[in-house]
């Protein structure tokens, strides 16, 4: 703890010289550039997680205990604290970011939720399959354990299957994996693992066991549809698999034409009734044509904000070019085959997420750029 006041206190120098100010310049810059560069995009939702979880657990909006593994530097996070690293992104203009990318994991956790209780609760189908599309350094197959074994008060598990298959660039999976393998060990070497209780909780059983798997694939060059029916985890059974499919984060960077192609061949091998999780950015953030009288004028707040993000990701090399109106994204699953069930931002869940925890955000804060979309398929 002294460590962190120590440097809470030098980082508040109201002398814009001292040398204090350039390891927060070069620290920033080092959490912003891994938060929009090639693999930095799920690196920097890692660092995010990693962020949330560092709140005294009655502050949090969720716990991810596996988060600081999925990145290099977690200890400078662990040094500052939540509150010095909420202060770094208002010092650039860019407050409310990291709170809106922790509602959207608190959203996603809990619709995953819901969803999987939803499955246990039919008797003509029990089992269920997690598909994360684009999973990056995602650890939610490995923190919803007891989800995934039907372990719930008012189910019994005897008939319940759940596989969780992680599907993303054969590159990024690799980097994960080595972070998972050091996991791993660091499991075995825990005194505390020797309890057989938890030994179908560890992250070497549900590898092992194949209940989390692995998909690489080349979304340009190969087929998502035959590489997901081909792999020997998921489950094309209509009668007893409904299936979860989370999109997070992914479709503002892709053309809106291999988003369409992603999930109508997705909607080709699942389940109807399956639930689709997926996000987008509002149109609101690239503006409008001035004769485009489809949509109101962005706000001033939001644009400011997320023309600084565009800016970014830009220049790393993995800009934003894809937004939609809410109407239009409805519009749009509607044809790949999806109804919209809900759609949500930050703002909506400020009293219920921040407010819940003492840490209810400002008008400025709440910046939706992104939207939440809750679909069946149909």
């Amino acid at each position: 703890m002294a460590g962190r006041n120590n440097l809470a206190g030098l980082i508040t120098s109201q002398d814009p010289k001292d040398s204090t100010m350039k390891f927060i310049d070069d620290h920033l810059n080092r959490i912003i550039m891994a938060l929009f560069s090639k693999d930095g995009t799920a690196q920097g939702v890692a660092k995010i997680r990693h962020y949330e979880s560092l709140f005294p657990a009655e502050e949090q909006l969720y716990y991810d205990p596996y988060a600081y593994a999925m990145f290099s530097g977690s200890y400078i996070q662990d040094l500052m604290g939540p509150n010095v690293i909420r202060w770094l992104y208002r010092l650039v203009g860019l407050g409310g970011l990291i709170e809106m990318i922790s509602a959207r994991t608190r959203w996603l956790d809990d619709q995953i939720i819901v969803a999987r209780k939803e499955q246990l609760q039919k008797k003509e189908v029990r089992n269920g399959q997690l598909i994360i599309l684009g999973a990056g350094y995602d650890t939610r197959g490995f923190r919803f354990v007891d989800l995934w074994n039907g372990d719930d008060s008012t189910t019994s598990s005897s008939t319940s299957s759940f596989h969780v298959i992680e599907v993303d660039q054969p590159e990024v999976q690799e980097k994960k994996m080595g972070n998972m393998k050091w996991l791993m060990t660091k499991e075995t070497n825990d005194a505390t693992n020797s309890d057989s209780n938890n030994k179908h909780h560890s992250i070497s059983h549900l590898v092992e066991s194949k209940k989390v798997s692995f998909l690489p694939v080349n979304f340009v060059a190969d087929n998502l549809q035959e590489n997901l029916t081909s792999h020997e985890q998921f489950s094309q059974n209509t009668t007893t698999t409904l299936s979860i499919i989370t999109m997070e984060g992914v479709t503002q960077y892709i053309p809106k034409e291999s988003t369409a192609d992603t999930l109508k061949k997705i909607h080709n091998i699942v389940t109807v009734g399956s639930t689709l999780l997926i996000t987008y950015v509002d149109q609101d953030c690239f503006g409008h044509d001035d004769d485009d009288t489809s949509s109101s004028a962005p706000s001033s707040q939001l644009y400011i904000k997320a023309q600084k993000i565009m800016k970014l990701t830009s220049k790393v090399g993995e800009p934003w070019i894809t937004g939609f109106t809410p109407v239009e994204f409805a519009s749009f699953l509607q044809e790949c085959g999806y109804q919209v069930q809900s759609d949500t931002t930050v703002s909506d869940y400020n009293e219920e997420y921040f407010g819940m925890v003492g840490r209810k955000l400002s008008e400025e804060e709440m910046i939706g750029m992104e939207r939440f979309v809750l679909a069946k398929a149909v």
